[in-house]
């Protein structure tokens, strides 16, 4: 079983004595394999961690299922609630800009309309807040890692849009494979998946092997997605994913990550491509992109990206 080292992250601050051994151990991590697990018992702290997985979330997907649906987005299937799919125990919703209380106050008037549950909302803003902290503080590592400048690195992050995605999984349907969620990859820039006392999120780490996260208080893992794998010029691999339960017991997970505005074309940083490293892949339109790759052509690729946008001999199909 293939061990992952954990990169700790509390009192990491630019400049510090930390900054430069936690730069280098993110970037070889993303670098090889499109993701990092990083301890921040700072930005998770127990009490925060009992009010999202204790409280808040046990709520949320208590509601029945028709209220659970009105915060389906037209913008796309991964926008708004994810659920009732064949052989999947599996429930999900989510925040746009949640570390903003207008907009966990809109989320939570549509699902409990005769009060607006301020506890949930004051958990999900205090949950967001941190994690955007830290998540910047992963890329920010990471790319000053592989040679960005600290202006490009902040005008980067300057047109990024955020979003909570809380996960619900029941036992595993099927009981010989332990299988909830099979291998993918997604399409956003980063995601910072924070588990819940049940293991389940798996990571693949080459040549067939996948590797357990154990679901420890205070540690997130930040997968990469398509989008990072453009912005880096492919030097980022979006990272292969599962999620698979032995212990067959329902867990909860809350993801939180970045993506580039609506309207804003996603492409390789400047830094990033020169002789050494030509240009990998063509500017894209986040929410073109990810209506093209769910759809029935799409779906037919095993790299969608490289068929959708990539530089060379194979073109690109849009």
């Amino acid at each position: 079983m293939e061990i992952l080292a954990t990169v700790d992250l509390d009192g990491v601050e630019p400049g510090t004595p930390g900054w430069e051994a936690a730069r280098a151990a993110v970037t070889a991590s993303m670098a090889a394999h499109g993701f990092v697990v990083v301890a921040a018992h700072g930005a998770l702290g127990p009490d925060l961690l009992a009010a999202l997985f204790g409280r808040a979330m046990p709520e949320l997907f208590a509601l029945p299922l028709d209220v659970k649906r009105r915060t389906v987005s037209a913008k796309g299937p991964f926008r708004g609630y994810v659920g009732q799919r064949p052989g999947m125990a599996f429930e999900s919703l989510a925040v746009r800009e949640p570390a903003n209380p207008d907009s966990a106050r809109e989320f939570a008037a549509v699902l409990w309309p005769d009060g607006g549950n301020p506890e949930f909302c004051e958990t999900i803003v205090s949950f967001a807040k941190n994690m955007k902290k830290l998540e910047e503080t992963v890329e920010t590592l990471l790319l000053e890692g592989l040679g960005v400048r600290g202006e490009t690195v902040g005008a980067h992050l300057g047109m990024l849009e955020h979003g909570v995605r809380l996960s619900h999984y029941g036992a595993p349907l099927d009981r010989e494979t332990s299988m909830s969620m099979q291998a993918h990859c997604d399409d956003g820039m980063v995601n910072g998946i924070v588990q819940h006392e049940v293991e389940g999120l798996e990571v693949h780490v080459g040549d067939g092997r996948w590797a357990p996260v154990p679901a420890e208080p205070g540690s997130v893992t930040f997968v990469a997605g398509e989008q990072l794998r453009v912005v880096t010029n492919g030097r980022v691999p979006a990272c292969l994913h599962r999620v698979r339960t032995p212990s067959h017991r329902e867990r909860f997970s809350a993801l939180f990550g970045p993506e580039q505005k609506e309207g804003v074309e996603v492409r390789a940083l400047g830094d990033l491509v020169d002789a050494e490293h030509p240009l990998q892949f063509n500017p894209l339109r986040h929410e073109e992109y990810s209506k093209w790759r769910y759809s029935d052509q799409g779906i037919k690729f095993e790299d969608p990206l490289k068929a959708y946008c990539g530089v060379g001999k194979d073109g690109a199909v849009a």
